[in-house]
């Protein structure tokens, strides 16, 4: 009689999660932009088999339950299984060396158009090529540059927890290109100041504003003019939604309906309940001269 001392963990289904994380991307391949499919492509390109693939069901049907990446920490994330506590799914990328991020530092600010593009949520393929040259690996070389672990009791890594988490990534990089040197163990705010760059924001350096005199007359500040009726004319908008549209859809929306189909719905609301307002307003200026009397 043969005794086996291990027995492998048998799979089954997951818990139902309300209001997990749900990856935008329903079918094929994820990542819309070209550097969240090359987060994607190199991951699955290392030698670990098709255990890096188990993962897109369990971010499809939103088993993500938080995600966040920071500069010290990597991403911490929480995946519910079929046990009761979602597990935690802790994932770092090999961080930047003082001389690499300083050599960064002086790549980004020699281009001024990089940072611009960073912070609009592009990554230009130039920065690329000019990470490669430079000899800085924007994406990990190799499956040990990372280092993943899950408190699941699955014997593989990466288990599919730690794969639905690198799947999601891939969306937040496609929102956030500076995540990715988030990963690096790079703050954004002190890298920005680090390099020397300002956001747009008032300062108290700006002149005081000069009061508007007020005048000597007190029938003249006292007293009323009436000016003209605004106009009630109105134009739906052909295209509904086009600021949300421009921007594109949220990091970890968490929601069974598309953000920019819920955005797009509540735009519409919008529009018909002010074009409710607007003919009421109408109506009730069009009435009030006839029942004045002569």
């Amino acid at each position: 009689m043969e005794y086996y001392w291990y027995k492998r963990p048998t799979s089954s289904a997951p818990r139902a999660v309300a209001g997990g994380i749900k990856a935008q991307n329903k079918r094929g391949a994820f990542g819309q932009t070209w550097w969240g499919k090359e987060w994607i492509t190199t991951l699955e390109n290392f030698d670990i088999g098709e255990r890096i693939t188990r993962g897109k069901s369990y971010a499809r049907k939103g088993q993500v339950t938080d995600l966040v990446i920071t500069a010290k920490k990597g991403v911490a994330a929480k995946v519910q299984g079929s046990r009761v506590r979602p597990y935690k799914v802790s994932i770092t990328l090999t961080p930047y060396s003082k001389e690499q991020k300083e050599l960064l530092a002086q790549k980004l600010t020699s281009k001024p158009i990089y940072i611009a593009q960073l912070l609009s949520g592009e990554m230009p393929e130039n920065l690329a090529r000019v990470f490669k040259t430079a000899g800085l690996a924007l994406f990990p070389a190799k499956y040990n540059d990372l280092t993943t672990t899950c408190s699941c009791p699955d014997y593989s890594n990466p288990c599919k927890h730690i794969a639905a988490v690198v799947y999601l990534m891939a969306e937040a990089f496609d929102q956030d290109p500076f995540l990715l040197f988030t990963l690096r163990g790079i703050d954004k705010e002190e890298f920005l100041r680090k390099i020397g760059y300002k956001r747009q924001t008032a300062t108290g350096d700006d002149p005081p504003a000069i009061p508007e005199p007020l005048p000597s007359e007190h029938a003249a500040f006292w007293g009323y003019s009436p000016s003209p009726e605004p106009s009630c004319t109105h134009l739906s908008p052909a295209v509904q939604a086009t600021m949300p549209k421009r921007l594109g859809s949220i990091p970890y929306w968490r929601s069974s309906i598309n953000f920019l189909s819920a955005m797009e719905t509540t735009y519409n609301l919008a529009t018909l309940l002010a074009e409710k307002l607007i003919d009421r307003q109408r109506a009730e200026q069009e009435k009030v001269p006839s029942e004045s009397p002569d």
